[in-house]
């Protein structure tokens, strides 16, 4: 026998079914909608602070740039300066250093021995002299040695020469000197 239903029970089953689902859906679709919004705006603000950030450095940098200039001019010119002392310290050494080496050297010469040429020439020092015997030009030379104003004192020769029946030493002596101590 055929049955007949004329209450439409499962067609209104199935249509709340389909609102259950479209409204699952879209509230689904709402909750990602919000969510993506959200991360968005999270992410936005920190790109945005970043950006501040990074804008901040480059000034802070620009500004550093400014100061290492400064510091390097200062420096320049320090060095300049030093540069200038320098100069200074040394004409003034050069000023007072001959009078100083010549005053030295005076009273370095034994008794018996005599000076009879000094020639100087970009700090090598030539004298030429006489001496009453070979252990005055020894004494003369272990003196300049021992004065800080010469360095690498040498005899380049010693010869006797007879003047009126006495015998007298003529010497040369080569040296370096220091006008600076």
């Amino acid at each position: 026998m055929i049955r007949i239903n004329l209450l439409p029970v499962r067609a209104k089953k199935k249509r709340n079914t389909s609102i259950y689902q479209i409204v699952a859906m879209s509230g689904v679709l709402m909750v990602a909608a919000v969510t993506a919004f959200t991360v968005h705006t999270v992410y936005a603000n920190k790109v945005a602070d970043r950006e501040k950030k990074v804008a901040d450095n480059a000034a802070s940098i620009k500004n550093l740039q400014a100061i290492i200039g400064e510091v390097n001019q200062l420096d320049k010119q320090k060095q300049r300066l030093l540069a200038q002392l320098a100069v200074i310290d040394k004409l003034e050494k050069g000023k007072r250093g001959p009078v100083r080496v010549l005053d030295e050297m005076s009273s370095s010469i034994p008794k018996r021995v005599w000076i009879t040429s000094f020639r100087e020439q970009a700090g090598s020092l030539s004298l030429t002299g006489s001496a009453v015997d070979n252990a005055d030009i020894s004494e003369f030379m272990r003196a300049l040695q021992k004065t800080p104003y010469f360095t690498e004192v040498n005899l380049k020769f010693t010869q006797a020469d007879v003047k009126d029946g006495a015998t007298v030493y003529n010497f040369e002596i080569s040296c370096k000197v220091n006008y600076a101590v």
